[in-house]
This record gives C-alpha cells, structure tokens and sequence, in this order.
C-alpha cells in the first residue's frame, strides 16, 4: 500500500499526549504538530521535538489545512465534542479512551464520524502489546481450543488524583474498566450480556463522597458464552500491575508480567523483580506501536485504510474501532448501574 507524508496534531499535551508526541515524532512519513491551551507549552514540547509547527488552541489546530489526522488526548470529558469538531473538519481521528462518559454523549459525535467518512481508531493499547496480541493470534489459531474465562487484574500503585480534577464520578468503572472490557471483548469473542459489579473504597473511605471507589471486583456474561472477572485498584501500592489469565479449553494463557526489566534475581532469600512503577514503562512498545498503526491509517496514500481497521471484535485485526469505543462505555455504564444497586444488570447497547 502507497503512503504519502502527512502531519498530524497531538491535541492535549499532558501525560498521555506528551507519550503520544515523542512516539509519533519518530514514524517515518509523519510530520508532528502539537496544540495545547497553553500555547508556551505547546511551543516548549514543539522545540523539544523538533516538530515545525504547534498551535494554542484546538480550534485553530483544526482549522489548519495541513493537518490530515489528529491525536485527542484530552481529559474524558471533552473528548465527543472533539471528535465531533475534528470530523466535521476532516481530520482522521485517534482519540483516548474513553471516548466519553456516557454512550448518550458519544453517539452524536459517531454520527460525524460516519457523516465525514474519516478514518477512526480508539485509544485500546492494550490490543498492541506483544503479550496480548499473542494470546489474540493464539485464540484465533484455535490451538488452545475455544476461549472460556478471562480473568484480568488492573491497578494503579495508588490512588491518581488526576482522575478526579473534572470531578467525574465513577471513574474507576467508566475510564479504568474499559480496558478490561475491550479485552474481554476481542479476546473471548462478541458482545457482553450482563454484568455484575462490586465496588468499595477500602483505603481512599473519602473517594465514596465522590462518587468513586478503590477496589472493585465484577463479573461480565459474554452473549456467546464465555465468562470474565475484572479485579480493578487504586492501591496495589507495589507498582503498576496489568495482568491476565486466559482458560480456554485445552489450555491457559498467562499474559503481562510485573518486572519492569527483563531480570529475576533468585538467592537463598527467595527471588525478586522489578515493578513498572506506572502505565507508561509497562506498556511502552504498546503506546509506540499504537501510534505507529494510526500513522498507517493517515499515511495510506489510496484513500483506503489498511484492512485490519475495519475488523470487527474477534476479527483477525487489532484496530479498536468507533464501535468499540462505544460498546466498552456501555458495559462501563451498565457496570456502574449494578455497583448502584447491588444486582446483576443486563447491558443495553444503542
């Protein structure tokens, strides 16, 4: 497939979107612009990576006529209004997850997508990390036979007030948890049918006051059969720990490691590793890798993105789609719903 040179604009230029920055800065093909509301920090990271161009709002990013894709790491809150402001400027689109808090906010901004005919990806990395994208390709060989229970742990060393600074409730369920719902989606294959959610705030008690919890333990029913179990933290207090289990029927797949480098040390005291302190060291060829497939979906000089981006869940490709995005949110509202009432709930999906 021809590819052309095209620039794209990291919108957000916090944690994830400095991550996605240096990332893109280094694909070939991709000249990097970045825009921030602060414009002396969006010209402070434009010199640090060499990128030719930034811009101090949004607005002015996408009205500029070079710019052919656009990176959204923004906060939640603000992402359907973005995604609905780059569509209807034609811009390709990579967004964060979640693509918003509520599926209500985020069908308006699908419905641009779809009107403008633009290229979409959601912010899964997960989907990229070689250890995944391994028990992925494993699932559809069907050497291990069919995928049965997913068991996923997700915990951050401890609480990230970050989380809180839009005073979002529930964020545990509706931006944490839809990772784990994407994998259980690609992984075990379809849709999920029903949820059940226990949530409490074990180590942070003033979290409740916010709508938020620490802990939580949930149970998603796959449409196709299938079962998986979520184990989400806010205070491993270790480290980073990203892991999972996948049963399926004629054998299991251990996927993530806890070391942050590739080193166990074995004494008479027993044996240690490394921790990935945060998200970004545990899944750093992940992020790469991700930007690297977007940049793909830009550059592809045909008008015809690569074939993998229009795969559906349990399809061979690994691109996160719009109805991914939107799907993961509902199972995340449906999960909220059960944590609120105490019983399992049905998902309903628009």
């Amino acid at each position: 497939m021809a590819a052309r040179r095209a620039t794209i604009c990291v919108l957000g230029l916090g944690e994830m979107g400095l991550i996605h920055a240096r990332n893109l800065a280094r694909v070939p093909g991709v000249d990097l612009s970045v825009a921030s509301s602060r414009r002396p920090h969006a010209a402070a990271v434009a010199a640090d990576l060499h990128a030719p161009t930034h811009y101090g709002s949004y607005e002015e990013a996408l009205a500029a006529p070079d710019v052919a894709g656009v990176v959204i790491a923004t906060p939640p809150a603000s992402h359907p209004a973005l995604i609905t402001a780059a569509a209807r400027a034609g811009k390709h689109i990579f967004s964060e997850k979640p693509l918003g808090y509520a599926v209500a906010d985020i069908l308006p901004a699908a419905a641009a997508i779809n009107a403008a005919g633009i290229r979409f990806m959601a912010g899964f990395m997960r989907r990229w990390d070689t250890g995944y994208a391994a028990a992925a390709a494993t699932v559809r060989s069907g050497d291990l036979g069919a995928p049965l229970v997913l068991k996923c742990t997700s915990g951050d060393p401890a609480y990230p007030e970050k989380y809180q600074r839009e005073s979002s409730n529930n964020a545990m369920l509706l931006d944490l948890a839809v990772h784990d719902i994407d994998l259980a989606r690609w992984l075990l294959g379809g849709r999920v049918r029903r949820v059940f959610a226990i949530t409490d705030a074990l180590v942070y008690p003033r979290l409740k006051e916010l709508g938020d919890a620490d802990v939580c333990v949930a149970t998603l029913e796959m449409e196709g059969g299938g079962l998986a179990t979520l184990h989400l933290s806010r205070a491993l207090h270790y480290g980073y720990n990203v892991t999972s289990e996948l049963v399926c029927a004629r054998g299991t797949l251990a996927v993530g490691e806890l070391k942050e480098t590739p080193l166990v040390t074995i004494t008479g005291a027993g044996a240690t590793t490394d921790v990935a302190p945060a998200f970004p060291e545990r899944f750093r060829t992940a992020f790469a890798a991700e930007m690297d497939a977007f940049a793909a979906l830009v550059t592809a000089a045909d008008g015809t993105p690569p074939a993998a981006a229009a795969d559906s869940v349990g399809a061979p490709g690994q691109f996160p789609s719009l109805a991914d995005g939107i799907e993961a949110t509902a199972v995340a509202e449906a999960l909220v719903a059960s944590s609120r009432k105490g019983v399992p709930v049905d998902v309903v999906y628009p």
